[in-house]
């Protein structure tokens, strides 16, 4: 994810725009595979994280494009495995390191004629006792510092790649600072509608939805809307957009940003006409740990009940759209099931009213004790819920849609 400091973006008047490159431009293209050659220099040596930044540094320079070039290689940096590299424990060395310069002390920069104590006389000690040399001693005394932490390997793909996921960067950058996001698709699949629900779902975010015609509105709570964990969901909802950019039909997003310390308003708009590439492995739709469990769970039940995964987005009285997780099936019977996992109360309350009045019969909602949210939410509900901790209980499910399809 790219700083403030490396953002950049136009602003006139009310609008804000990335400033977007050209992935192909060749001058562009050959500083990225520049700094994928010093990651892979870095790498093969096994450079230091204090090694690998100053050889940035370097590369930078003061030319005219230092900023984008810096923004590529933090990516990059993003990208990147470090670990400490030392044959001895750091902090325990140091303990020993440190206790026995008190005890032989004051050590002094050189010995002198007096042939006074120095760090070397230290570092040897300790070695001769642990069995090393006074330089390994040396290299492991800070080797759990940041910048001395080892490069392992640095996971980029090739510089249109990185390219391309600068320009992503940009926007998820502004996106951190938004109040609000709305986005309208144009006559989504249902699979490629079921992916972005799960994306949604797998991300927490606060949303809202509604079909019109062939045009879907989704409506998401941006991190500056909540009072606690802005920063977390700030990054989910950044991390949201390349799932969206896997939609393979016209979209839209409008993003209401607040820019500067002021927080002044500023619209964000971005579409599928832009250029935005994924970095995101088209491999369909994520399930968050909740459901992953109850399906688990629930296979492993002995049930006359099937199982199949919700694909089919209900609407509710056309002012918003459900896209439940499960449908259990038992011959004719069909009973919905949607797991909410992040919510905070007023969002619940507003959802909830819309399902009192709007929502279907048969719909089992499991609804999250742990995370944001109150309890008082849930009251007055007359519809199915089931409250869980982590893992929802196939059982309870199962015994809900019993009484659901007895009741009718």
């Amino acid at each position: 994810m790219l700083t403030g400091d490396l953002v950049r973006a136009r602003v006139k008047g009310r609008d804000i725009t990335p400033s977007l490159i050209d992935p192909t431009r060749p001058s562009y293209v050959e500083r990225a595979e520049d700094l994928l050659d010093l990651f892979g220099e870095a790498v093969a040596k096994g450079w230091t994280r204090g090694e690998v930044d100053e050889a940035i540094n370097d590369l930078i320079g003061d030319g005219q494009d230092a900023r984008i070039v810096r923004g590529l290689a933090k990516l990059c940096m993003d990208r990147s495995e470090f670990d400490i590299e030392a044959p001895l424990p750091p902090a325990e060395l140091r303990h020993k390191v440190f206790r026995l310069a008190r005890e032989r002390g004051p050590v002094a920069l050189e010995g002198g004629p007096l042939e006074r104590v120095t760090a070397d006389h230290v570092l040897a000690e300790v070695a001769e006792e642990l069995g090393t040399t006074a330089a390994t001693v040396a290299a492991c005394l800070y080797a759990d510092l940041r910048e001395n932490h080892r490069v392992l390997r640095c996971d980029v793909d090739s510089a249109t790649w990185l390219l391309h996921r600068y320009n992503v960067a940009l926007v998820q950058a502004l996106l951190l600072k938004a109040s609000e996001v709305r986005i309208r698709l144009e006559n989504p699949t249902a699979p490629r509608l079921r992916q972005l629900f799960r994306h949604v779902k797998f991300h927490q975010l606060i949303h809202s939805a509604k079909k019109v015609d062939g045009l879907l509105e989704l409506t998401l709570d941006g991190p500056l809307s909540l009072f606690k964990q802005s920063t977390k969901y700030g990054m989910n909802l950044a991390n949201f957009l390349p799932a969206l950019l896997l939609q393979q039909g016209p979209w839209r997003m409008e993003a209401t940003v607040l820019w500067t310390k002021a927080r002044h308003k500023k619209t964000l708009l971005v579409d599928d006409g832009m250029g935005l590439v994924s970095h995101y492995a088209d491999t369909g739709a994520y399930e968050p740990r909740e459901v992953q469990y109850f399906r688990e769970r629930f296979e492993a039940a002995d049930s006359p009940w099937t199982l199949k995964t919700g694909s089919r987005p209900l609407n509710l009285a056309g002012r918003s759209v459900l896209v439940p997780d499960f449908t259990l099936v038992r011959g004719d019977d069909l009973v919905h099931l949607d797991i909410v996992g992040f919510w905070r109360r007023e969002w619940l309350i507003r959802r909830l009213e819309l399902l009192q009045r709007s929502g279907p019969q048969n719909l089992i909602l499991a609804v999250s004790n742990k995370l944001s949210g109150s309890k008082e939410a849930l009251e007055g509900f007359e519809g199915e819920v089931i409250e869980f901790s982590q893992v929802l209980s196939p059982k309870k499910v199962l015994e809900a849609a019993e009484a659901m399809c007895t009741s009718r």
